[in-house]
Order: C-alpha cells, then sequence, then structure tokens
C-alpha cells in the first residue's frame, strides 16, 4: 500500500540519473534499481494502468518507503548499483532476475601465441558474462541487472580505450595472416596480435578500463591531463593531440565521475556539486550578483549554412532540465553565418519571452546565458539586447582553450577558470549538451532532405 511518505516522495524525485533502493515497513532495503531518469522509471512501478508481473506486483505490495542517491551520470549509476546490490542483497533482486542471469564485466588473462615473440605472451581481454561463465583468475566487475545497458556502455567505451575480446583461436588466425580483424580494421581493437605498438596500446587501454570500472574515472582523467600536457610542452603535437581527444571522448561519456564508494559516503553528493557549481560562477562572472536559477545555452550546427539550426539547452538550479530543451529551425540564412544565426535564434527566443500576447507562452527568462563561441557570437547577441532593450547576463565559452568572454565596462574581458573548477564543468556540460542537441537536430533535417 502506497503510503502519504512514499507519496511524498515520488513527486520530488530529481530528474536525473540515479539509483533507487525499495524499502519495507522494517526499513529493510528489498530492492536496488538504477535509472538514466528517475522519476519515470521509479514511478512506473505504481502506475494503475500498467501491466505488472506476478514477482513484480509482490515487490510493489512490499515497498513501504523510497530511498534514492542522485548521481551525477548514468556510468555513476551503472557502478553505484551494482556496489548496493553487493553490499545490501535485496531480497527481489534475486526474486525478480535469477542471480544466474546478472551480467559481470570481466578482465580475463590469456596467454597467447604471437608471431614476433618466441614465446606466449599474457594479453586480456574484456568480456561480459553470466555467473556461470566466470572463471577463478578472472578480474570480475559486478553483477549488474541489465545486460543491454552493460554490453552498450562497455561499446561506448571501447571506442575510447580499444581493446581486444577475441577467442584465442580467433586471435592466432590473425596472427598467422598478419591483419588485423573487422574490430582492428574499425579501430575498437588495437590488434595487439599483429605488432608491439597494439600491444602496448591494448595494456594501456585494460588499465584504464580497470580505472573507470573501480570508479577512478577522475584520477585517470587527470593522468591524461598530465600527459597532454607534458607531450605539448616536448613539442610532440600529434600525441598531445590524441591525448586530447580521449580527455574529451572520456568526459563527454563520464562528465566529472565519481566512485561508488564517494556516492555511499556523502548521498548529496550532486546536488552539493552543482550548489558547489553556482556559487563559483556567481563569484568568478562580475556580471552576476547571485548565483543563477536558469542557465541557457546555445549553439548553431550547418553545413554551408544548409538545413542550419540552433538548440537551447537549459539548467535550472545547476541540474540540467531535457524538458526545457528548444530548437530552432534557421529561417532568415541560407549561407555559413554562424554570428547572424546566433542572433536570430536569440532575438526569436527573447522576442517570445517579451511579447504581450496571450497565446504566446512563456518559457521563463534566464538569469545567465552561455553561447558557444567567442567574441563574435557574443556581440552579435549584445546586439539583438539593444533592439528589444534588454539585459541579461551573457557569456560566450571559446573551445580553444575552454575560456570565458563576456563585455563589461565598454570593452570584452576574458576568464580562464582553473580546469576542475566545478563552475567551468556545468558551463562545459552545457556547451556539449548545446553542441550534441543541434547537431541531433541537423542530422534528422539532412536525413529528411536526403530521403526526399
Amino acid at each position: 500500500m502506497q503510503t502519504a511518505n512514499l507519496t511524498e516522495k515520488l513527486e520530488r524525485l530529481p530528474k536525473s540519473p540515479g539509483v533507487y533502493l525499495f524499502l519495507n515497513n522494517k526499513s529493510k532495503v528489498i530492492y536496488v534499481g538504477k535509472a538514466k531518469y528517475l522519476p519515470t522509471r521509479v514511478k512506473s512501478y505504481f502506475q494503475q494502468d500498467v501491466t505488472l508481473g506476478t514477482k513484480t506486483q509482490r515487490l510493489v505490495a512490499s515497498i513501504y518507503d523510497l530511498d534514492y542517491i542522485e548521481t551525477r551520470t548514468e556510468l555513476d549509476a551503472l557502478l553505484l548499483e551494482a556496489e548496493l546490490i553487493k553490499r545490501y542483497k535485496p531480497r527481489y533482486n534475486i526474486a525478480l532476475k535469477d542471480d544466474k542471469s546478472y551480467v559481470y564485466i570481466v578482465i580475463r588473462n590469456e596467454s597467447v601465441a604471437v608471431q614476433a615473440r618466441s614465446r606466449p605472451v599474457n594479453i586480456p581481454k574484456i568480456l561480459v558474462l553470466r555467473a556461470q561463465e566466470i572463471e577463478k583468475k578472472d578480474t570480475v566487475f559486478g553483477p549488474f541487472p541489465e545486460a543491454r545497458v552493460v554490453r552498450n556502455t562497455v561499446r561506448r567505451l571501447r571506442r575510447i580505450f580499444p581493446f581486444r575480446d577475441c577467442s584465442i583461436s580467433k586471435f592466432n588466425k590473425y596472427s598467422k595472416m598478419q591483419k588485423p580483424c573487422l574490430y582492428g580494421h574499425i579501430g575498437v581493437c588495437p590488434a595487439p596480435c599483429l605488432h608491439a605498438g597494439g600491444l602496448v596500446a591494448h595494456q594501456k587501454s585494460i588499465v584504464a578500463m580497470k580505472k573507470i570500472l573501480s570508479g577512478q574515472s577522475n584520477r585517470l582523467l587527470i593522468e591524461y591531463k598530465n600527459l597532454m600536457q607534458k607531450a605539448s610542452s616536448e613539442q610532440r603535437f600529434e600525441e598531445a593531440i590524441e591525448y586530447r581527444n580521449t580527455v574529451s571522448r572520456l568526459e563527454y561519456v563520464s562528465k566529472n565521475p565519481s566512485s561508488a564508494t564517494d556516492y555511499i559516503q556523502n548521498p548529496t553528493l550532486a546536488e552539493d556539486s552543482r550548489q558547489l557549481a553556482l556559487k563559483s560562477i556567481a563569484l568568478n562572472i562580475p556580471l552576476l550578483n547571485s548565483p543563477p536559477v536558469r542557465i541557457e545555452c546555445y549553439d548553431i550546427s550547418n553545413i554551408s549554412g544548409k538545413n542550419a539550426v540552433g538548440s537551447m539547452v537549459v539548467a535550472i538550479d545547476g541540474r540540467i532540465d531535457k524538458s526545457e530543451y528548444r530548437k530552432f529551425k534557421i529561417q532568415t540564412k541560407t549561407t555559413p553565418d554562424d554570428f547572424y544565426m546566433m542572433s536570430e535564434v536569440l532575438y526569436r527566443r527573447l522576442k517570445r519571452e517579451i511579447s504581450t500576447q496571450a497565446s504566446s507562452t512563456k518559457w521563463g527568462m534566464p538569469d545567465l546565458i552561455v553561447l558557444d563561441g567567442g567574441k563574435g557570437q557574443v556581440s552579435a547577441v549584445l546586439e539583438v539586447f539593444t533592439k528589444l532593450n534588454i539585459d541579461i547576463p551573457l557569456i560566450g565559452i571559446a573551445k580553444k582553450f575552454e575560456t570565458l568572454v563576456y563585455f563589461k565596462d565598454g570593452k570584452f574581458n576574458e576568464l580562464s577558470l582553473q580546469k576542475d573548477d566545478e563552475g567551468l564543468k556545468l558551463i562545459q556540460q552545457l556547451r556539449d549538451e548545446a553542441h550534441r542537441f543541434a547537431q541531433s537536430y541537423f542530422h534528422k533535417l539532412r536525413l529528411k532532405e536526403l530521403k526526399s
């Protein structure tokens, strides 16, 4: 039976990824689950019009209370879920999903023959396995209840850190043929079967994957950033670019990673980080007098001006809110001009906000606007502010050095924050989301054009 306390908690669930724990009337954890979006996932158990299986019905009937830990990323939620299942061994995790059906991420050492070596070489591989497939000497991460989510996560990480997953017979086959398999061709395996360089790259990937799966992504990011800076200072620029690309892809996948232990020790870690970010933004950007409640970030996507689109992503109280996202199809320009397109998007968005028409639904005036770009984009939008006679704190973030640009006291100013500053991380996250959202809409329009 759904209690008043449980109903209240369901309405207060944060719009973010996280882990939820169902408790019985003795405050014992009976089920642990993970969600990409907590409200949708958790509320689905209590919807009247949804038909539940017998086992799930028994679970729902036993739920007396709810607890949750909000996480900053879905990857954090995945690792935290596995840790809490191991810690609590909840009754209904076993009842709803036979333990044999859980999956584990496994690193298995194998001794294989390499053409260039006189003796077999130990080359690990990474697999996603069921419990009954695990061997004694395997390094195991898990258990994870959702095989599909785990396999998708491993595939995403493999694009950043390529690794081997083949059988010994397949390894030997391509080693003798002296050519890579399909995975080697597409770059998700460094082909340790062929050459020493591939073997070294593979070992580095294994070390990196172990750190990520142990919740040490943040430490790994720091290591790669240091390697990038060292390579750059020693003028090994191609190597520095490779490190930079790895850092960028890892940051996109993990986004300010934290370990399961961090969340267990401080369940409000995600909220604390957001508040710290907002305070940092207010402290460092002179245009602001207090932490911004609503932050909007904009980006433009086009090829030679065709099918040009703009995106708006929003953070409320430091939490990205996808329900507030908006997209714009550029109407007045068909040639490349990012500055003009940015001004069109902001004019349409803000004109709507100050419109007196009763039919115009208001989105809410932003406390801070962030643009993907530098002085050119900021100048274009400042002209929009003049036309509309409004004044909103406005900054741009220039990609090259992640410098913040703003206009104050009649001149442009630049601000460089520390790379580990929470405020900068939030602005970067918004910029990356705006870019992703704009690209997604652009590709949709482009595909539609090609089909027609």
